[in-house]
């Protein structure tokens, strides 16, 4: 026994030496590292569970692809890539599934009875709700008692009833907007930014919509910084997210991920909690977002973090979605200037004056929702893999056995190009939403409408789709009635040079403009 103590003595000795060896520990530190990425990678490579399932060699062993994609803000044209390559289910990192099929998005999004099977704890939306936000809202939190409680909270401020009370809200920042084009169109050879103009608009719009009076353009800067801070950041959400698989990495990453929110303070400086208790105590007699939210108080349970992240959420979500696809319709109709002409031909023979368009009457002009619901197929707001899900236990997703702990996506902007539902997939081809090019006969009497989620669907459908719609078909209206324009930066391609990562971004449309 004394024997055995003394050479354990001895070990210890021998250890110590070796820690006091910097050379040799740090050779030692190296090698073992190095041993271990390489037995990790064989794992996933052959032994994990989603090793059958398809995809890069370098996404199955490391989520470096991954990665890159965000970092180089190719993910939309990176996945589609994957899926066009290898199939409607593709392993786009170690531990993660991409699908791009519409039955794949009904079996994650509208899951019904099945939701349980899915979490969004662990996804990087979960990270950006430390990151931002810092209370539950609708778009964070699982399916269920807690979702069903905010969602009911918000559905008030998006009713029928509501969206006509607001018209004249978007009439008048529409109208503001119509006015500063006027101005530039008193010299038509002057190149003006399209896009700032349109951000301008949809930002006033979105905040006198929320709180019954614009949100500045000083908050507009402070959001649009946010923005180019997260773009940086993606990157590391997707590495910490890959390292939420283990549960002591994951919870440091979490952790970190929180006293980021604290250091870097965005959401104070879009909307304070003062800022908002402000706003709160001057709704006596207003009709908007907030006021219906706080009628739903009470009956919801809403604490004031969840009123402020939630009221947090509609003006950066309502405003990064709209401004994107109000860019990204003008860019494709001024790509396509037939198309421009033909709204604006439609419009003229319907109004005899541009004070005569209202909300409810585009519902009924085909070319112009043509032209909309199009460029929504090309350009969805959002990424399907900003929108992604944990599942909790083992289920089917379109016929594929997805196993318990698996982070899963259905890709919006891969389905909406998927050659097997939509005829010249790449292509800006709004007459395929024309009654009179659906029949038998017509190119597109093969395209599956269905698959058209630019605002997902089922529970966790875009609670306020219908009145950003309303205000993107208002605005497109009267600036097409009221002008002519050119495509100043035709060298701009969007699916070349747009940037993505969970939204859309580094895009800039510039015009010249002239009086119609």
């Amino acid at each position: 026994m004394e024997y055995l103590l003394d050479q354990v003595v001895v070990e210890l000795h021998r250890a110590r030496s070796w820690l006091s060896d910097p050379l040799v520990f740090t050779q030692t530190a190296v090698i073992g590292s190095i041993v271990f990425v390489f037995l990790l990678g064989l794992y996933n490579y052959f032994l994990h569970p989603i090793a059958h399932i398809k995809g890069p060699f370098l996404a199955a062993v490391t989520p470096i692809s991954l990665i890159r994609s965000v970092a180089g803000h190719r993910l939309n044209n990176d996945i589609k890539a994957l899926h066009h390559k290898y199939g409607h289910v593709v392993r786009i990192a170690p531990n993660e599934l991409s699908f791009s099929s519409e039955r794949a998005l009904k079996d994650i999004h509208n899951p019904g009875t099945d939701s349980h099977h899915y979490t969004k704890r662990g996804t990087s939306e979960d990270l950006i709700l430390r990151f931002v936000f810092g209370a539950n809202n609708i778009l964070l939190v699982d399916e269920g008692e807690d979702h069903k409680r905010l969602r009911g909270a918000l559905q008030p401020a998006f009713t029928a009833k509501a969206m006509r009370d607001q018209q004249d809200i978007t009439h008048y920042h529409v109208q503001k907007t119509v006015e500063r084009l006027l101005e530039a169109a008193m010299d038509p050879s002057q190149t003006i930014s399209l896009t700032k103009e349109l951000n301008k608009l949809v930002w006033g719009n979105v905040g006198n919509l929320a709180f019954g009076e614009p949100a500045t353009l000083e908050q507009l800067e402070h959001h649009e910084k946010a923005k180019d801070l997260h773009a940086q950041i993606a990157p590391i959400l997707e590495f910490f997210q890959y390292l939420n698989g283990n549960p002591i990495l994951g919870r440091a990453a979490r952790g970190l991920v929180g006293i980021s929110r604290k250091v870097f303070g965005l959401s104070g400086n879009i909307l304070g909690k003062d800022q908002l208790r402000r706003h709160i105590a001057s709704q006596q007699g207003q009709k908007n977002f907030l006021t219906a939210i706080l009628g739903a108080k009470e009956s919801t349970g809403l604490s004031f973090d969840e009123i402020h992240s939630n009221m947090l959420l509609l003006l950066m979500g309502g405003y990064d979605s709209s401004a994107a696809s109000l860019s990204a319709i003008f860019y494709h109709l001024l790509r396509e200037p037939q198309q421009y002409k033909r709204i604006q031909s439609e419009l003229h023979h319907a109004y005899s004056s541009v004070n005569d368009i209202t909300c409810n009457s585009l519902l009924s002009q085909p070319i112009l929702n043509a032209c909309i619901n199009e460029s929504l197929r090309l350009v969805p707001p959002f990424n399907g893999h900003g929108s992604h899900r944990v599942t909790t236990s083992g289920t089917m997703i379109d016929g594929v056995w997805v196993p318990a702990g698996t982070l899963i996506s259905a890709d919006f902007y891969s389905l909406h190009r998927d050659p097997s539902c939509w005829a010249f997939p790449d292509e800006y081809r709004p007459e395929r939403w024309l009654k009179e090019h659906q029949g038998p006969g017509t190119p597109f009497e093969n395209d599956v409408r269905t698959a058209w989620r630019p605002f997902s669907l089922g529970p966790r459908v875009c609670v306020g789709r219908e009145m950003a719609l309303q205000s993107i078909r208002l605005a497109v209206a009267k600036i097409v009635y009221t002008f002519d324009m050119t495509l100043a930066n035709r060298d701009f391609v969007w699916d070349r040079d747009a940037g993505s990562h969970y939204m859309w971004h580094d895009f800039d449309i510039a015009v010249t403009v002239a009086k119609a």
